[in-house]
């Protein structure tokens, strides 16, 4: 009998939600995207600007505690292909340091991170 996995982490595309989706360590999920990427819908819940402060040491936080097991292994690396726009593949850098470059993009209001969940 194989488990099957309901849930999708991943990239979305589609009318206005175009990033990646990650569920955080309480299976919640979240639209991370570029700036440019914002979902245009004005019901949609405004970006965790909490997780600007000190630098971005919230959203690394935020990403080093991923729900294991909802998020797929390269969720942090495709998402950091997304943010910096870039196809190569990251094999010279670990995942805290790629981590710690998407915390500084969210810092610097370069990245969303919008709930898809009621607040």
């Amino acid at each position: 009998m194989e488990i099957s996995n309901i849930f999708q982490s991943g990239l979305r595309r589609g009318q206005g939600h175009t990033g990646y989706q990650l569920y955080c360590r309480y299976g919640l999920p979240h639209l991370v995207c570029l700036t440019i990427d914002s979902p245009d819908d004005p019901l949609t819940n405004p970006s965790l600007t909490h997780l600007k402060a000190s630098d971005g040491y919230f959203a690394e936080q935020f990403l080093l505690n991923i729900h294991p097991y909802m998020n797929s292994p390269e969720v942090i690396s495709n998402l950091h292909q997304y943010a910096t726009q870039c196809n190569t593949i990251q094999s010279d850098r670990t995942p805290s340091q790629i981590i710690n470059e998407l915390s500084l993009l969210v810092a610097n209001s370069q990245l969303l991170v919008i709930p898809l969940y009621d607040l």
